[in-house]
């Protein structure tokens, strides 16, 4: 049946680039402009500093930084903090591809890394403050809020994937060494899988936008309805026809945060195209970007009703905008990070506890 479905996808896909040639040619020449606009110029210089802080024994340093949390609130090798923080950083996909480099070099188990998966994805700030916040809403305090809400949505939705395989083998954290290697060294491994990723990426980028759009345009879809699945295909695309809809702008926040949350299936193909050689499974990622889109657009709504959109929209300055984020949206933040605080310091009790009990046992 898999095989069917292959074969029945490819030949689908022939089609829609037979029947629509002169269209195709036109988006993957679009597709080809983001890759050298856009992705390439953003993430090409984070895939090199990536492998290099890897490969030059930096994991092991942020792995002491965040041992407080990363085991207690995501049962995952402190090590895995490098790939949360580059991911959140510099946006899709680095933080699947540096969660797969940190299984591969052995920091971290096979369940921990497809645990990683599941939140370590994540958008940049240079997209949702710049492009989104103040690029497309013309106001940078919505992506202030938009960032903060997505970033509380991969919070949640790693302590969440924390119960992911809890009967199967959890690495212990250890003490990691990392080879010695000159600078020139590291630099060529770093430059040579960069390459080889930014590669992998942008092929799935042309594949992927060529064909969502040609079958897209087959369907008689409403402008709501095109919106929404423009970003479930590519959220890019989805984010600017969602601005571009006759409805409240609450309302279209809180469908840019979903989507953005979600990340569109452009990005689960170039996730797909760089981790398979890892052998990974990638079905805690798929459902952790399914609730991180819903979490995300929750949370979107909880900060619009602690603040009303007409606060935003009748502001006296939008440029001010990291200083003018309202009372109640650092109230509602630090009272999630002391829930999360919270909940980390109840699991890791329970984990002292229950390894108490099991050395009684064993006694």
């Amino acid at each position: 049946m898999k095989k069917f479905l292959l074969y029945a996808a490819v030949i689908g896909a022939v089609a829609l680039i037979i029947a629509g040639a002169s269209r195709s040619v036109s988006y993957a020449s679009e597709a080809l402009d983001m890759c050298f606009e856009m992705i390439i110029p953003t993430l090409f210089p984070f895939f090199i500093c990536s492998g290099m802080l890897i490969y030059s024994g930096f994991c092991e340093v942020l792995a002491k930084a965040f041992r407080f949390c990363m085991m207690p609130l995501f049962r995952i090798n402190p090590a895995g903090s490098s790939a949360f923080i580059l991911g959140i950083v510099s946006g899709y996909p680095l933080g699947a591809v540096t969660a797969g480099e940190l299984y591969t070099n052995n920091y971290l188990s096979k369940t921990e890394a497809e645990r990683l998966l599941a939140f370590c994805n994540n958008s940049g700030p240079l997209f949702i403050l710049g492009s989104v916040g103040a690029a497309v809403y013309s106001d940078m305090r919505f992506g202030v809020m938009l960032y903060i809400s997505h970033i509380l949505a991969a919070l949640t939705v790693g302590i969440i994937f924390r119960f992911y395989k809890t009967s199967q083998y959890v690495a212990p954290p250890t003490v990691m060494g990392t080879p010695k290697r000159p600078i020139g060294e590291i630099f060529n491994i770093a430059l040579q899988n960069a390459v080889s990723s930014i590669l992998t990426v942008c092929g799935a980028v042309l594949f992927f936008s060529v064909i969502s759009r040609l079958f897209l345009d087959l369907l008689p879809l409403s402008a709501g309805l095109g919106a929404v699945a423009s970003g479930i295909c590519e959220f890019v695309t989805g984010t600017l026809k969602i601005s571009a809809l006759d409805i409240p702008t609450a309302s279209k926040l809180i469908l840019t945060s979903a989507v953005v949350g979600f990340a569109g299936l452009s990005v689960h193909v170039q996730v797909m195209a760089v981790v398979s050689k890892y052998g990974l499974s990638l079905k805690p990622y798929i459902i952790g970007k399914i609730f991180h889109g819903i979490i995300a657009a929750v949370y979107t709504f909880i900060c619009l009703r602690l603040r009303p959109i007409a606060e935003f929209t009748f502001a006296p300055s939008a440029g001010r905008a990291f200083a003018a984020v309202s009372v109640y949206e650092a109230i509602f933040t630090a009272i999630t990070i002391l829930a999360c605080g919270a909940c980390a310091v109840w699991l890791y009790l329970r984990s002292c506890r229950c390894e108490g009990t099991l050395k009684n046992k064993g006694h």
